[in-house]
């Protein structure tokens, strides 16, 4: 090979190679280093955060008109039924009923139906849903492992007496939230050895929940968390 034959081949080694590069770089600088978040009162360190991305990129959960997700406030009956009808494709067990309180216009009138249509809530005395009532986190637990139809296993005692404060769950839930523990479903914040089954759940603690119970049916994958139960 000719000295200018050679010369001619190491150059366009030379301009291929750092054309390579200067495509890599552009590359590089348009792949963000971490996802945005999804709403803008739920930061990437917040500690349900991982799992609410997750409802989000399922299309379960999509928040609030100005963008926020209100994680700490009370989760209310109402918009419980409208996440799981989301999250879930359940079986009808029963025929639907009309509740006195939710109107064929209420905005989450159809997934009230469904949530009670494949009995994950019923309603209370007198035909009423009391839509806005917040819901207490035994009645969560309950209600996800009423409507996916998961049985206790063992003995209560044997899964739930761990708790710090086991007493206080009312004796209709024992059932539900040991079914609900045994499969990694109860979610404690920030306290891990205190269920607090009778204070009304957060919008986070739900989320994290929902996920939990899609991760026990073999839906979704698991997301390590230091507050699961």
């Amino acid at each position: 090979m000719s000295i200018h034959t050679q010369f001619l081949t190491r150059s366009i080694r030379l301009m291929a190679l750092s054309f390579a590069t200067a495509t890599l770089a552009a590359l590089a600088w348009h792949i963000p280093t971490q996802a945005q978040p999804a709403f803008s009162d739920v930061p990437s360190d917040y500690w349900a955060a991982p799992f609410i991305q997750a409802l989000v990129d399922r299309q379960v959960i999509r928040g609030f008109t100005d963008g926020r997700f209100r994680p700490d406030e009370p989760i209310t009956r109402a918009q419980f039924a409208v996440l799981v009808e989301q999250a879930f494709d359940r079986p009808t067990v029963r025929s639907a009923i009309r509740f006195r309180d939710v109107s064929d216009r209420y905005w989450a009138a159809g997934a009230i139906q469904s949530a009670y249509t494949e009995s994950f809530l019923s309603g209370y005395p007198g035909n009423v849903f009391l839509p806005n009532q917040p819901m207490p986190r035994a009645q969560v637990l309950v209600a996800l492992t009423s409507g996916l139809q998961l049985e206790p296993s063992g003995t209560n005692e044997s899964v739930i007496g761990g708790f710090r404060d086991y007493n206080a769950i009312p004796e209709y839930a024992k059932d539900g939230v040991a079914a609900a523990t045994f499969r990694d479903m109860t979610v404690n914040y920030p306290d891990l050895d205190f269920l607090s089954p009778n204070r009304a759940s957060t919008r986070a603690e739900v989320a994290v929940s929902i996920y939990q119970a899609l991760v026990a049916t073999g839906n979704a994958p698991p997301i390590a968390s230091p507050y699961i139960y």
